[in-house]
């Protein structure tokens, strides 16, 4: 198994991993019309390098050169390149009108979830293709993280998960995280079908 950054040539296996990281939420967010679905905005963002959406935010596990897992971190240090890209990428995939309904869509989301510490080196977008779950790949790329974050001076990993997930939940548990919190479900969220996440963590040092 090798795990490294993500590139362009990844852009299609990754977009269907990313997606299965968190099917009901991304859905409920990018999902407006069979064009400008989930899965093709995924796809259009996964063959730029910068922004939430790009390959140089992701890494991936390959096995006989094939991806079959990825995670991403976003932390205090991010430029502010990284969202004013992320917004380019929404609005030239879905133009100005639709690009307003995802964003007042994501912010639901986001409105729930912790924003970093500076202390704190936060992943997300993990998946593991079906096939080869439970043969070590999602506990290589978490060990990979774990020294990405000391590696940036971090002293705690932290993620938000679906609670209804229960099969990521206990994988994270089993790894030393604990449950900080779980978030209210708000009325957009509702609407949106969209249920409550919980907030982990691990100490690192």
């Amino acid at each position: 198994m090798k795990i490294r950054q993500a590139h362009q040539g990844d852009a299609k296996a990754l977009g269907a991993l990313v997606f299965s990281s968190a099917p009901i939420a991304i859905s409920a967010i990018f999902d407006i019309n069979h064009e400008l679905s989930a899965a093709n905005f995924l796809q259009s963002c996964l063959l730029n390098a910068d922004g939430q959406y790009g390959y140089n935010n992701h890494w991936v596990a390959e096995v006989d050169k094939l991806v079959v897992g990825c995670l991403s971190a976003w932390h205090t240090e991010l430029p502010k390149s990284f969202h004013q890209t992320t917004l380019a990428a929404l609005t030239k995939f879905y133009g100005i009108a639709h690009t307003l309904s995802v964003l007042q869509s994501s912010q639901a989301l986001q409105d729930c979830i912790p924003k970093p510490k500076e202390h704190e080196w936060c992943i997300g977008h993990f998946g593991v293709s079906e096939q080869h779950q439970r043969k070590g790949v999602g506990t290589a790329l978490l060990e990979y993280m774990q020294q990405q974050a000391l590696n940036f001076g971090k002293s705690e990993l932290c993620l938000d998960v679906e609670s209804i997930n229960t099969q990521a939940v206990n994988f994270y548990l089993g790894h030393g995280f604990i449950k900080k919190g779980e978030s209210a479900v708000s009325p957009s969220m509702q609407t949106l079908g969209i249920g409550s996440y919980f907030h982990l963590s691990k100490l690192l040092i």
